[in-house]
């Protein structure tokens, strides 16, 4: 039998160490890319890397929207399921619109 991770928190951050092995990062800023590694953990596809754009400015905005409570707006229910409100700040609540 092989040998198999079966702890949660290795096969999460081992998945995080394959995405930024094998995905090119380096057109990213270090805040874009900790995003970017983050979308393509959630479709999966290492390909995505190569069509992700961020507008100058766009993380720090978006931080500080999340900072100031703004609301999160997703269009799917399994999309506000996946955000780990965890780490959001408090007072942040993703919507289902």
């Amino acid at each position: 039998m092989s040998d198999y991770l079966r702890d949660g928190a290795a096969i999460y951050q081992r998945s995080f160490a394959i995405i930024r092995a094998e995905t090119d990062l380096s057109s990213f800023s270090p805040e874009e890319a900790e995003v970017a590694v983050r979308m393509i953990h959630a479709c999966g596809l290492i390909e995505a890397g190569k069509h992700i754009v961020f507008g100058k400015g766009l993380v720090a905005a978006a931080r500080s929207a999340l900072q100031a409570g703004a609301p999160i707006l997703c269009d799917a229910e399994m999309v506000a399921h996946g955000i780990t409100r965890a780490r959001l700040p408090k007072g942040t609540k993703p919507s289902n619109r």
